[in-house]
């Protein structure tokens, strides 16, 4: 298995070898795709990723404990989820937790790019020194690039902007930084932005993927997201 988590992994093994030992804990923090936002007015709390994958571990491991804890807040960003961080990541102890941050970030245009990351690097060093959790970046996928069926009336008067952001390429300079960054610093990260990038080659409209036709992907795309963080820490 991956050294990357291997904090994680000493966690399971001990949770299955001592039944009386602590859960092994997981904190999915992000915004509203972590929450599990989908079409308007509809919260998918078992399909979200992070239900997804603690699935995947209780199948893999079976007789370990493991919570996953929904830290997902919409419409956040990673500079607004300062005030969250002691009570939605830090107070749970940690043995694994997932950043899922960017599309909302990506509306700050080029000058946001530096607090964008300067947030997730304080957040990640915090983790490091005060925590022994294994941290995994999640690069965000894609959001909308035109108009599109699965945008509700409500959110017609939004769609202006969300063209203005993928017009101006945005998103893929925040994901570009935040690829940078984990490189840079050697913080394990999984690239979503590829999976949507591969869908745009095989011919799929990406707009069908999006449940509510703007930025948050299907129940699907969260079922192979999740089985694919799976894959890469315990493969």
């Amino acid at each position: 298995m991956s050294s990357s988590f291997s904090r994680l992994q000493e966690r399971i093994r001990e949770k299955i070898e001592n039944p009386g030992a602590r859960a092994v804990t997981y904190v999915a923090f992000g915004d509203s795709v972590t929450q599990g936002c989908m079409e308007l007015g509809v919260i998918e709390y078992e399909r979200v990723y992070h239900q997804v994958l603690k699935r995947s571990v209780e199948r893999r491991f079976p007789g370990t404990v493991f919570n996953a804890i929904n830290s997902g807040f919409s419409g956040d960003s990673a500079v607004a989820s300062r005030v969250r961080w002691e009570r939605d990541v830090f107070m749970y102890k940690p043995d694994l937790v997932t950043i899922a941050f960017g599309l909302n970030d990506a509306h700050g245009g080029p000058e946001g790019v530096e607090p964008f990351i300067r947030s997730i690097s304080e957040l990640v060093e915090r983790l490091r020194c005060e925590t022994d959790a294994d941290i995994l970046l999640l690069i965000p996928g894609m959001m909308m690039k035109r108009d599109n069926e699965n945008v509700h009336e409500t959110h017609r008067k939004i769609v202006p902007d969300f063209i203005r952001v993928a017009e101006a390429g945005y998103l893929a300079m925040y994901v570009e930084a935040l690829r940078a960054y984990a490189n840079k610093e050697q913080v394990p990260c999984f690239d979503s932005y590829v999976l949507w990038e591969q869908m745009e080659r095989d011919g799929i409209d990406i707009h069908k993927r999006l449940s509510n036709g703007i930025n948050h992907p299907d129940p699907a795309y969260h079922e192979e997201l999740g089985e694919a963080l799976a894959h890469k820490m315990f493969s």
